[in-house]
Formats: C-alpha cells, sequence, structure tokens
C-alpha cells in the first residue's frame, strides 16, 4: 500500500499546475516528512491540521515538541518543500 501511495504521490508531484492546489497533498506529504524525521511519535504527538498560502498549520500535543519544532523548523520546511519539489510551504504555524 505504501508503495502505490509512493508512486501516486510522485505522478502529482510532477504535475506543477496540481500540486499548488491540492491541500490533500501538501499535507500528506507533510505527515510522511515528518515521520521520516521523527519516527511512529510523529503520529502521537503531531497532527497536520490545513496548509494556506504557504502556511502549514501543525498541531503538537505538549511543550517537548513544540520545542523540537522550534529548533528544526527551518529543515523540517526544507524537506517537505525538497518532498513536494517546489517551494510551497514558507513558514510553520504551531497550535
Amino acid at each position: 500500500m505504501w508503495e502505490d501511495f509512493q508512486k501516486v504521490l510522485e505522478k502529482r508531484v510532477n504535475n506543477k499546475k496540481i500540486i499548488k492546489n491540492d491541500k490533500y497533498l501538501i499535507i500528506s506529504t507533510s505527515e510522511m516528512v515528518l515521520q521520516e524525521l521523527f519516527g511512529e511519535l510523529s503520529k502521537k504527538f503531531t497532527e497536520v491540521k490545513d496548509y494556506k498560502k504557504g502556511r502549514l498549520w501543525i498541531e503538537l500535543k505538549n511543550s517537548t515538541w513544540r520545542n523540537e519544532f522550534k529548533l528544526n523548523e527551518k529543515m523540517i520546511i526544507k524537506k517537505i518543500n525538497k518532498n513536494l519539489n517546489e517551494v510551497l510551504i514558507k513558514n510553520i504555524i504551531i497550535i
């Protein structure tokens, strides 16, 4: 199943016209990157809530994760944009 998702994701990412308006793709890619960076715990302590106009809203469940995100925010943004093949995320709003 994971391989199927990655294939669909790659096809959609390669179509730049779709990606800018595909909120689901951006959120899904962000969740995938967070899981890569922080492992299974990211599912337990983080939730990507929304994406709009270059801003990604992420809910963090505790202050430890808040600190971790603030320390790594630039790297997280860079990795998400790299996976999207375009600079779409400009900043992360922590809620």
